[in-house]
């Protein structure tokens, strides 16, 4: 009986320890995914020229900005 029961805990505690490592990984992943997003749309911020005087009032009378 104490065999089946030690067996059992052994199983859940290896079961919840997989689906940790797992969550983890994943986390990890999408961390990746956002900083190479924020490294693109920073290079397309920075590689565009700046506005001018002109543009910023049209985007705010637009309400773009």
């Amino acid at each position: 009986m104490k065999v089946k029961v030690l067996i059992y805990a052994f199983c859940l505690l290896f079961a919840y320890y997989l689906g940790y490592s797992q969550a983890k990984i994943q986390i990890v992943e999408k961390q990746v995914e956002v900083v190479k997003y924020v490294h693109t749309k920073q290079n397309k911020i920075l590689s565009s020229p700046n506005a001018d005087k002109s543009d910023l009032l049209k985007l705010m009378r637009d309400n773009r900005l």
